[in-house]
């Protein structure tokens, strides 16, 4: 059995947390017991580690994603801003709780949102000129 972040090196144990195994490097003890890096700062917050099944999707990065994809054909002014704004705050959250997913729906969003913001600042400045 490998380590899950490192394929090249044998695992030694699972973690706690989430039962993926990991090399030596990559486990630390809490209270006797072996947590990955994920899983140990959520003990360490005095949360419990949670299950890789139990991941579950991050609501803002939907939503930024819906924003910048409707301020791509309407509203750009409006909604392109929305889209950036709520992808930011979508990366944090997913920063600061790693059981949440949609790191490349809010990746996603901001490109496409800053897109559509200069999509409309082109036409603006098109339409004066």
């Amino acid at each position: 059995m490998s380590c899950r972040n490192h394929p090249q090196t044998q695992a030694v144990a699972t973690c706690t947390g989430c039962a993926e195994p990991f090399c030596h490097n990559c486990l630390v003890q809490l209270s006797g017991q072996n947590y990955c890096g994920s899983c140990k700062v959520l003990a360490l917050n005095g949360r419990e580690p949670i299950l890789e099944n139990r991941l579950r999707p991050c609501k803002e990065a939907a939503d930024a994603l819906k924003f910048a994809f409707i301020g791509l054909l309407c509203f750009g002014f409006i909604l392109g801003p929305m889209a950036i704004f709520k992808a930011v705050e979508a990366k944090k959250l997913m920063r600061d709780d790693p059981t949440l997913l949609g790191s490349g729906k809010s990746t996603a969003a901001l490109v496409v949102g800053i897109f559509a913001l200069a999509l409309w600042l082109m036409s603006l400045v098109s339409r004066l000129s």
